[in-house]
């Protein structure tokens, strides 16, 4: 199968087991963005045990650029996109790579699993976030290399701390590109505590703050707009704790931005890569 699965990791050790839910002949590129000892060892063990798996190195954090840097490095014109929280159900590789058809790009379904009632609000309001609209968000995302003639010469903004794959999306809609669904072909996303979720919320806020400062985005909606855009949504989709729960979510990623406005604790040092 002529696919090349590309994943940016820098310290997550549950690679592993993404690694080991491949059950298709296919090449791996994992893509170090200033990876840590452990991380390296690992790898090296996994390289061992699988001819399949190639890797790739830039010497600071970036799932944009390691994303960039791994596709550069492929072997394939067909790029999957995979996270290393995640892991494939059987069948869900062949299952993207035949839903592909005559279309660039190819989606799954990502499943955020849950162990009591507080994951399981994070997993429904992820879902509302992620899997209740078609979108070009990755994992899982099955693409063609030559996707990048069409939205604009590039893959993902190397600038984009986080929200790399939404300004994707945002380019992938604007060229009016079909996107192939699956249902079927799912993979299985790590519980998230609220923690954790809204951890990742932060560091949206940040993300859009940066994509804003380039002209490439625009604020997200305020808290009044969001009364209507997610909180009545939630409630009426996912429940009244999911609703206030994504209420909740949007406030921090306003606090995000406006941390990153202020602040501006990130910056991007641009000797790294440019947009081709």
């Amino acid at each position: 199968m002529k696919i090349s699965i590309v994943i940016a990791v820098s310290n997550d050790l549950r690679i592993e087991k993404t690694i080991k839910s491949v059950d298709e002949d296919v090449e791996i590129v994992v893509s170090l963005n200033e990876p840590t000892e452990n991380i390296k060892k690992l790898i090296y063990k996994l390289k061992k045990e699988n001819p399949n798996i190639k890797t790739c190195t830039i010497p600071y954090l970036s799932i944009a650029g390691a994303y960039n840097h791994a596709i550069k490095h492929s072997s394939y014109d067909n790029i999957l996109l995979m996270d290393s929280d995640c892991v494939f159900e059987k069948g869900c590789i062949k299952r993207l790579y035949k839903n592909l058809k005559n279309n660039k790009l190819s989606k799954g379904n990502i499943v955020f699993t849950n162990n009591n009632w507080m994951e399981k609000i994070v997993a429904l309001s992820r879902e509302f976030h992620t899997s209740d609209f078609l979108n070009a968000y990755s994992p899982p995302l099955l693409f063609k290399k030559n996707i990048k003639d069409d939205i604009g010469g590039y893959y993902f903004h190397p600038a984009l701390c986080w929200m790399e794959d939404g300004e994707f999306d945002f380019r992938v809609q604007n060229a009016k590109l079909k996107i192939s669904y699956d249902p079927d072909a799912k993979i299985y996303h790590d519980a998230l505590t609220f923690k954790k979720d809204l951890k990742s919320a932060f560091n949206y806020g940040l993300g859009r703050r940066i994509s804003a400062e380039l002209k490439i985005d625009k604020k997200p909606t305020g808290l009044i707009k969001g009364l209507s855009k997610y909180l009545l949504p939630g409630i009426k989709k996912k429940g009244f704790c999911v609703g206030i729960y994504l209420y909740i979510w949007r406030i921090v990623i306003l606090f995000g931005y406006n941390y990153q406005r202020i602040f501006h604790i990130k910056k991007y040092d641009q000797k790294y890569e440019t947009l081709k």
